[in-house]
């Protein structure tokens, strides 16, 4: 730095030195490995799809035993999933409980691309078969056969699977299998240890009880005429074993007829 005086008056005059090429290229250079990294990560995505890091994530929670496969429920939400960026969960699940095996399927947003599938599925306690003689081919909404869950609800799935839980024929009413479920409940409460094998509601109640004893239970008074035929059944046992394959009719107001 030099200083000079005129007239009183001091200037300052900075010595200043031109830049070499390497200090004018050096903040470039310094850049210069983060387009790199940059470069080859496009050059990465584009070479691959990348819609595949968009697609909607889906976690399956599903029993091994089950008789769903995530082929097949992922097929029947696929219309559901296609906007990746607006997925409405609702309809996602109200889509899977139509499917005749699904008692529920619980669904959580884990990101906003990404969700947890639980399927909770149906539970057989009953078999079930119209009291009617229908035939699938030439009834379209009149179901033939099914199953009653433990919530005593009936699903009709369209195959059905080997079962050797308790037969029930009835109506195909909702209200008269929700009740009949719980009366065949309560009749088997009722005879222990003893174990209905079919319960049937078509005008009259009928309930057969292993090995193969058939009760006549009538309309009224189910209650009294199942307690009585336990009794009776009790006795005649000390007898004779052929009452293990009798029919116990209970519908008279003094007694009952038996027939072997």
């Amino acid at each position: 730095m030099i200083k000079r005086t005129r007239n009183n008056k001091t200037f300052t005059r900075k010595n200043k030195r031109k830049k070499t090429l390497w200090e004018l290229l050096m903040p470039i250079a310094k850049t210069l490995p983060f387009f790199a990294v940059l470069i080859f990560v496009v050059v990465a995505v584009l070479r691959s799809n990348p819609t595949e890091f968009l697609d909607v994530d889906i976690s399956w929670n599903i029993d091994e035993n089950s008789i769903l496969t995530q082929e097949k429920l992922l097929k029947k939400i696929q219309p559901l999933i296609k906007d990746k960026y607006q997925l409405d969960l609702h309809e996602i699940k109200q889509t899977l409980e139509q499917e005749p095996w699904v008692a529920q399927a619980n669904i959580k947003r884990l990101f906003w691309n990404s969700i947890r599938i639980t399927i909770e599925e149906q539970q057989i306690t009953m078999r079930w078969k119209n009291k009617k003689d229908c035939k699938p081919k030439k009834t379209n909404n009149l179901p033939c056969f099914g199953y009653v869950s433990n919530n005593g609800e009936l699903f009709t799935p369209k195959k059905p699977v080997k079962s050797n839980a308790v037969w029930m024929i009835s109506g195909g009413e909702k209200e008269t299998i929700t009740q009949l479920y719980q009366d065949y409940k309560h009749y088997q409460a009722l005879i222990e240890p003893m174990k209905i094998k079919s319960i049937s509601r078509t005008n009259i109640d009928q309930l057969v009880i292993e090995p193969n004893i058939k009760v006549i239970l009538g309309y009224q008074m189910q209650n009294e005429r199942l307690a009585n035929f336990k009794k009776s059944y009790m006795m005649h046992r000390k007898k004779t074993s052929r009452v293990e394959q009798a029919t116990f009719d209970m519908r008279y107001p003094k007694g009952f007829t038996l027939s072997y």
